[in-house]
């Protein structure tokens, strides 16, 4: 438990400093894209904005996530995480759908662009982007996930107005500056898809993608004093764990018991560590009447 508790702190202070860090850049990144005219500058400069909001959330959500479950919530606080990561999903249309139309105006009216100040600006950017990608690299949790791709999105931005600076820099060319900004928009609406998308499968208690049910019911079928299993379900707890409720025909109730011990061994070996299993005997899964209907 100590440990756990080291961690989650740990966990805690790098979103902090992540935060503080990616606020004062997004301020001088700001200042840059206006004082340059660089329209990828400043795009990249609002998704770091944006970034420090999905910090925000993330440690936001972290800290309401550890908040002990009761009566009204038994399950806790964790789907706070899976919320807050959806919001930065849809956050992420917004931005794509902002700088898209700012380089569609650019397109038609192509502004003056510093060149040397983006790449200057810019490398210090991409600089700490890769200072914060290290430090939440590896966390498996949906809402720092989250705030990591936002931060992934932000280095690609970084990457886009180095190359437009320099090309600006080297020939003049000024469409390149719009171009790229398109290529950012592109990669953050991905990016919110991918969020939106996971977010919405934990919240609807869809079967987790890296779990096959079917191949967990063959298991369980295999278990020794298993008749069948049918009505099971397979979902994400709010504290990321993969539960499983079922009903196990058995040979014989008496053996339940070790039948019981048996099944959750294999459940844990297939990852899932919550299970509620309800034992009947084989004649009475014709008279299961929550069974109706229900293919599994």
């Amino acid at each position: 438990m100590g440990h756990a508790h080291h961690c989650g702190h740990s966990h805690h202070h790098k979103l902090d400093a992540a935060l503080i860090l990616t606020l004062l850049f997004a301020i001088v990144e700001l200042i840059g894209g206006w004082m340059s005219n660089s329209l990828a500058l400043l795009a990249d400069a609002a998704h770091m904005t944006s970034d420090v909001v999905a910090l925000a959330l993330a440690a936001l959500a972290g800290r309401l996530a550890r908040k002990p479950a009761h009566l009204g919530m038994t399950y806790g606080y964790g789907r706070a995480r899976v919320l807050a990561a959806q919001l930065n999903g849809f956050a992420l249309w917004f931005l794509s759908g902002w700088i898209a139309w700012e380089a569609v105006g650019r397109l038609s009216s192509v502004p003056d662009v510093q060149g040397g100040l983006v790449i200057g600006v810019a490398l210090l950017g991409l600089l700490v982007n890769l200072i914060i990608l290290k430090w939440l690299h590896g966390d498996h949790d949906i809402n720092t996930r989250a705030a990591y791709w936002h931060v992934v999105g932000d280095a690609i931005g970084s990457v886009a107005a180095i190359v437009a600076g320099a090309v600006i820099y080297l020939t003049g060319w000024m469409l390149i500056d719009p171009i790229l900004s398109f290529l950012v928009a592109g990669i953050l609406a991905w990016g919110g898809w991918r969020l939106v998308r996971e977010t919405t499968s934990e919240l609807m208690a869809a079967v987790p993608a890296d779990i096959d049910i079917k191949h967990i019911i063959a298991v369980l079928k295999e278990t020794a004093g298993v008749v069948d299993v049918h009505h099971a379900h397979l979902w994400t707890l709010p504290d990321s764990r993969k539960a499983i409720s079922a009903h196990i025909d058995v040979e014989a109730m008496a053996d339940w018991d070790s039948t019981l011990k048996l099944l959750l061994q294999t459940l844990h070996k297939q990852g899932i560590d919550h299970a509620t299993l309800q034992p009947e005997s084989a004649h009475m899964q014709k008279n299961c009447a929550p069974c109706t209907g229900h293919s599994f």
